[in-house]
């Protein structure tokens, strides 16, 4: 499922009306505004299936929106997971000022949105339903996370 940042309310409106945007998918749940602003900072990335969007131990300069395809998520040569459309990557490591603690390798032809560390930490003040998106998004991977570390 492709994942198109919106520009007005009428295809945001259309989008959840098909079931295009779910409570899990990150880009559905914020305002038109706030997907303008991420347009105005952000560069749009496009790669192929091999290309790296980003690697294990470099120092983590962005966060990345998915916007279309998928990519696996690598730790230590192993693969670990997958991300696709509606999915933010990067930004823990970008927030936390860490390292990027895995490899994103895309399995298909792959777009995302990418947005650097400063400008990331400015949507956060200026864009409130993006903020609230992000913490959300992040409290239930933590969640995610929790529940894998006490499941027998």
């Amino acid at each position: 499922m492709a994942v198109d940042l919106l520009t007005d309310g009428e295809t945001t409106k259309r989008a959840r009306t098909r079931g295009r945007v779910t409570p899990d998918d990150f880009l559905g749940n914020f305002s038109v505004a706030d997907h303008a602003r991420i347009r105005a900072v952000a560069r749009l990335r496009e790669l192929l299936p091999g290309d790296c969007l980003f690697d294990q131990g470099s120092v983590a300069t962005a966060a990345y929106l998915v916007t279309g395809g998928q990519a696996a998520v690598i730790v230590r040569g192993k693969a670990v997971g997958e991300i696709a459309a509606g999915a933010i990557i990067g930004d823990v490591d970008v927030l936390g000022r860490h390292p990027y603690r895995c490899r994103v390798e895309a399995r298909t032809p792959l777009t995302a949105w990418q947005i650097d560390a400063t400008d990331l930490d400015r949507l956060l003040v200026d864009a409130p339903t993006f903020a609230r998106a992000l913490a959300r998004d992040l409290g239930r991977r933590l969640r995610a996370a929790e529940l894998s570390l006490t499941a027998d």
